[in-house]
């Protein structure tokens, strides 16, 4: 049974909370975490955070990020990290659908999807005085029809 207070935090971000996800392909939530968000990390997309439409933004380059890199499937459905506890929660984008409305209430934002393959993982983060879009392969995971030549 999924947790109310994370679907609700999904569905408050215009997310279709399809249910939980147990299924043990693709890297963990942990696992992506860690590869994603270090020191050393380098942004694909960098937004300032104090300019206008700053949210709109990075809402906008991380869903074109993560349909551009097969994160969302055809049918707008992707996993979104619930915590490191949680795991990964099957959701879906909905035409209201704003990655950042995630933000907590301190204004800092960490947003991590993965593809249901688990082949890659698009994340959308605060740091310091921007937003940042990462992105991660896992070409361990990939499937022969979703290598990029």
């Amino acid at each position: 049974m999924m947790d109310a207070k994370i679907t609700s935090r999904f569905q408050g971000a215009g997310l279709e909370v399809i249910g939980g996800f147990s299924e043990s392909q693709g890297p963990s939530v942990t696992v992506a975490f860690r590869r994603v968000v270090h020191i050393d990390a380098e942004p694909v997309d960098r937004i300032q955070r104090n300019q206008i439409g700053a949210a709109r933004r990075v809402d906008e380059s991380w869903k074109d990020r993560a349909r551009s890199g097969g994160v969302v499937a055809d049918d707008g459905s992707f996993l979104a990290a619930a915590g490191m506890d949680y795991g990964w929660v099957h959701v879906r984008l909905t035409e209201n659908a704003d990655i950042s409305a995630m933000e907590d209430p301190e204004g800092g934002l960490l947003f991590i999807a993965r593809s249901l393959s688990g082949h890659r993982v698009c994340a959308a983060s605060t740091e310091e005085g921007e937003y940042w879009i990462l992105e991660v392969d896992f070409p361990e995971f990939s499937q022969p029809d979703e290598r990029v030549s």
